[in-house]
């Protein structure tokens, strides 16, 4: 049997998870550390992107500008350097961005320039420039800005998508409270305090101070989210997302309180999880109650401290996790 070693195929398997479990619809995959989880989420990306391209002659996908997704880009970099065959479908995938602030592009703080700088330089000479699709946040007509990019993913699809959790549960930065039913597109909204309180912590040196975090921002609601076609991946790697995580899929309840939750109701969600994001879920989920331990536990990853005593969080967590029918006791 010949094969030719010039051009190896691209074929993998990606790492096996420690735990899996089911929500709703959506199949969650729980690994060591972030780098599995993400080098999973690339391999499954990559290989739908593949196999849409070659069905089609084109894809399109929805990623995030944020922390959680830093592990996926360099796992997704990687296999892009390495297959030709991924390079070619990428060059024909339409790629659209999920939320950003009302900022310049070249603003540090801009997460059209975050998604520039992490995910697309290394590999943009392998994109066509024309499928880019950055959200023109700045503009002088906002609303109309918001309306044409809302109907460019919707005219693209979107087949693919890499989302995370915030700390409160939110999906882009559609926030707590919005209604997760009607017209998909992209909204302004403003950012709770929970929200403001992330951003610090995932931006330190950008957000020293609550003043410094943009007070509003635009971002495809959970109605368009949930229009992706094909499949959606989403990636938790931090402590401070256990309550987030547990708050979204504990049971099988869908909540506006808990935005992330409705993506237990798209027929292709796949969860991935970190030991250190999914503790608590693992807890629930053996013992089927919410102690006063854990209600402390996720208190201290909020604060980002373990050493504190439960604290002005607690009330929340508890009413969040009562509202998505999870049992609190203590």
């Amino acid at each position: 049997m010949s094969s030719d070693h010039r051009t190896p195929a691209f074929d993998l398997t990606g790492p096996e998870p420690v735990y899996e479990l089911k929500a709703g619809n959506a199949s969650i995959f729980v690994y060591p550390d972030a780098e599995q989880m993400g080098l999973a989420t690339a391999i499954n990306i990559a290989s739908h992107q593949r196999r849409l391209f070659e069905a089609k002659g084109i894809c399109s996908i929805m990623v995030m500008a944020a922390p959680s997704a830093f592990t996926f880009y360099q796992a997704y970099q990687n296999l892009v350097l390495s297959s030709p065959a991924l390079q070619k479908s990428l060059y024909d995938t339409h790629i659209f961005q999920f939320d950003d602030y009302a900022l310049p592009v070249h603003h540090p703080v801009s997460f059209r320039f975050l998604l520039m700088d992490r995910f697309l330089a290394p590999i943009a000479r392998f994109c066509d420039s024309r499928k880019i699709h950055l959200f023109q946040a700045d503009g002088p007509d906002p609303e109309r800005v918001c309306q044409e990019y809302g109907k460019a993913i919707l005219d693209a699809g979107p087949d693919l998508q890499v989302k995370g959790v915030g700390e409160d549960g939110h999906w882009g930065f559609h926030e707590p409270g919005i209604p997760l039913a009607g017209e998909p597109k992209f909204i302004r909204v403003k950012l709770s305090e929970a929200n403001v309180a992330q951003q610090m912590r995932d931006h330190p040196k950008l957000f020293p101070t609550p003043d410094r975090v943009p007070q509003y921002a635009y971002t495809a609601n959970v109605p368009l989210f949930m229009r992706t076609r094909v499949l959606i991946e989403d990636n938790v790697p931090q402590p401070s997302k256990a309550f987030a995580v547990l708050a979204a899929y504990g049971n099988d309840v869908v909540n506006d309180r808990v935005p992330s939750s409705k993506l237990k109701d798209h027929p292709s969600g796949v969860v991935r999880l970190t030991s250190a994001s999914a503790w608590a879920l693992f807890e629930y989920r053996q013992n089927g109650v919410v102690t006063s331990e854990m209600l402390r536990r996720l208190d201290a990853s909020l604060s980002g401290s373990e050493n504190r005593e439960i604290g002005q969080s607690v009330a929340l967590i508890r009413k969040t996790l009562t509202e998505m029918g999870i049992t609190c006791t203590g």
